[in-house]
């Protein structure tokens, strides 16, 4: 049973924090403090769980954990897609894209011939990128996380 509870622990505190580095990094930094405090907690137990006795079998479900708890916070992330990008579109299509991207209520930008930026949530890059596709399957798209500023 101590296993399994070293095992669940490692996979929690990697997959908060992975949320935690993201979150952050989005300017969230009361949610960010609230996981660090969790993932201590968590952290806390589940390492003294496994250096009181220093067995071999709970350091390696131990580092197991890590393992699947890394990869279950980077599925997290993907699905929870927080933050925006900046896509920059270069095809000799510009025209068409501009106009298929603002009859669909997308906001897109020509800043010269053969140029066109998109700011787009993380959620709706995909179906961005697939439209722009559909229209020049040879154009090319260059995607940066970017900050959308609201000034006062």
């Amino acid at each position: 049973m101590v296993y399994i509870i070293i095992f669940i622990l490692k996979i929690l505190e990697n997959a908060l924090g992975t949320l935690r580095l993201i979150i952050v990094s989005n300017g969230k930094k009361v949610e960010g403090a609230v996981l660090n405090f969790l993932l201590s907690v968590v952290w806390v137990i589940s390492t003294s769980m496994v250096v009181i006795d220093n067995n071999i079998y709970k350091i390696l479900v131990f580092a197991f954990g890590s393992l699947i708890g890394s990869y279950v916070g980077s599925v997290l992330e993907e699905k929870i897609a927080l933050g925006n990008n900046m896509l920059f579109i270069i095809s000799k299509k510009y025209e068409q894209i501009k106009s298929k991207l603002t009859n669909s209520k997308i906001n897109c930008y020509l800043i010269s011939k053969d140029i066109v930026i998109v700011m787009t949530s993380r959620k709706k890059r995909k179906e961005v990128i697939d439209l722009i596709l559909n229209i020049d399957n040879q154009s090319e798209i260059i995607s940066e996380t970017a900050k959308q500023l609201v000034l006062k």
